[in-house]
């Protein structure tokens, strides 16, 4: 899901992560190992300080970097087209409720294939479409490229969220667990549903997190060794999976019923396409899920067992200086591209 933005041999070092946060606070980091992964450097810089930012791409040893664009500058939309659709009629379809999908750089998902009832039953498929305008994607390639770097792909925080949670999806039936990843920020919430790291849903939902004063991530995650040569974590029979914090069971009651039922809408949604299939846990990222009390009410709401993200369980040497949901985002894009800049 991936936009490409230049074309470039495969480095050695990996690429600098990058991502343009709904808070305008641009975050950076890099990573190293192949398995057990390191912390190199992170950074949080406003996005208007382009001194900042500069300084700090001066302290990693690679120029090469992938960026991630606001989630509130994307553009989201399942459809439901012939299955010999082409391009243009896709961009068609998607135009007729926003003329923006015109001037964006469109990436399609297939979700999923039916045949359409009725005497000249024609083969469908349901499409997840994401877009990003030419304009945004200049923008923040242009500012990074400011700061010295050598933009080498652009995306979207949808994939990049989803890669944040890849230690959790590499044993024997991982595919089989159903999750809701919402990312909550300061402009723009995101529901995603995802079987393993497949995604299946997703939306851009109306509901905003009040700000509030800035909250440090004090909790711990939990670290359960499953063997004796301390590279694989147990995340069955009732135990916490790594990087996932759990939310307090005894928060306020959240009375905000319209951000619940726009939950429900997506779970329907969810519902409809894979009716075999329940959610099985919902997990909170971004800003917003610093609130865990909001967190906590949200998932009783939804009668689901509820997480906050935390990354930084599966990065050595992260815990103070990159740990918390807000750091979901750009630890996924680093491990999207742990291997070299592509």
């Amino acid at each position: 899901m991936g936009f490409q933005y230049r074309c470039s041999l495969r480095s050695t070092k990996p690429p600098v992560a990058i991502h343009f946060g709904n808070d305008d606070v641009v975050r950076l980091m890099q990573i190293s190992g192949e398995h057990d992964f390191a912390l190199d450097a992170s950074f949080e810089v406003l996005s208007t300080d382009d001194v900042g930012l500069k300084e700090a791409t001066a302290c990693f040893n690679s120029r090469a970097a992938v960026v991630s664009v606001p989630s509130s500058e994307i553009l989201l939309r399942h459809i439901r087209v012939d299955y010999d659709a082409n391009e243009d009629e896709v961009v068609q379809k998607l135009c007729g409720q926003n003329e923006a999908w015109s001037s964006a750089s469109i990436r399609q998902l297939p979700i999923f294939t039916s045949i359409r009832g009725g005497p000249n039953a024609k083969l469908q498929q349901e499409l997840l479409c994401v877009g990003v305008s030419h304009g945004i994607i200049d923008r923040c390639v242009s500012t990074v490229e400011r700061a010295g770097m050598d933009v080498r792909r652009v995306t979207v925080p949808v994939h990049a969220t989803l890669r944040a949670f890849d230690k959790l999806y590499r044993r024997d039936g991982d595919e089989t667990i159903t999750s809701m990843v919402v990312d909550l920020d300061k402009k723009q919430t995101i529901a995603m549903i995802a079987h393993g790291m497949n995604l299946v849903v997703a939306s851009s939902l109306q509901f905003k997190p009040t700000p509030v004063a800035k909250q440090q991530w004090s909790s711990t995650p939990a670290l359960i060794r499953a063997g004796d040569n301390g590279s694989n974590f147990e995340r069955r029979e009732n135990i916490l999976p790594r990087g996932l914090a759990e939310t307090c069971q005894t928060g306020a009651n959240f009375n905000d019923t319209a951000f619940v039922e726009e939950l429900r809408g997506c779970i329907r949604h969810h519902s409809t396409l894979f009716p075999e299939r329940a959610i099985d846990r919902l997990v909170f990222c971004g800003s917003g899920a610093l609130q865990t009390e909001l967190c906590s009410s949200v998932a009783n709401a939804l009668g689901l067992e509820g997480y906050i993200a935390d990354p930084s369980a599966w990065i050595r040497g992260a815990e103070e200086l990159a740990s918390g949901p807000t750091w979901t985002t750009v630890a996924g894009l680093c491990f999207a591209h742990a291997g070299g800049s592509q």
